[in-house]
């Protein structure tokens, strides 16, 4: 990563808690699903789940200071060719099951949180509600018991699922 994607980085990670914070006190804090679309220009190939987890972390760190008793869950990042990958993070999703999200089509509201290096924004996509539900659910299936967050790698042509929870009964 070169100085200039550096500097992008650390002004974006800083950009992270005004906009969260500003959203938030509009809004509140209720159940709510984020969907981190961070420029794949920012991510490091060679580690792209090292490179999107500041991101994510900022957005928990973030969070957790509005609210102390906010409960917040990194599910899962998706790595695309091309110029966006995303980030899952859910905010106060008490009814999140790991054991049977694979089975879970419960659509939560989707925050778009754009990291994008001019104008970092967040906003409403309920029509990415039941497609980042469904995602999700599938997610879980084809990872088995894999540790959050789950990592699917589109850009990887070997990509696949070695353990889905649907081959374990």
């Amino acid at each position: 990563m070169d100085d200039s994607t550096e500097d992008d980085c650390g002004r974006i990670l800083r950009r992270i808690r005004e906009i969260l914070f500003d959203f938030l006190g509009t809004i509140g804090s209720g159940t709510m699903r984020i969907l981190g679309d961070t420029p794949n220009s920012m991510l490091d190939p060679k580690d792209y789940l090292g490179s999107i987890r500041p991101f994510a972390t900022q957005v928990q760190d973030c969070l957790h200071e509005y609210n102390a008793n906010n409960e917040t869950c990194f599910v899962a990042v998706n790595i695309y060719p091309g110029k966006h990958s995303y980030f899952v993070v859910d905010l106060n999703n008490t009814n999140y099951d790991y054991q049977t999200a694979h089975e879970c089509k419960t659509s939560i509201p989707v925050y778009v949180l754009r990291l994008s290096k001019r104008n970092p924004k967040i906003f409403r996509k309920q029509e990415l509600d039941e497609q980042i539900a469904e995602t999700l659910r599938i997610m879980h299936n084809g990872h088995g018991q894999d540790p959050l967050p789950l990592f699917d790698n589109y850009c990887d042509k070997n990509r696949q699922y070695c353990n889905p929870r649907s081959l374990q009964r």
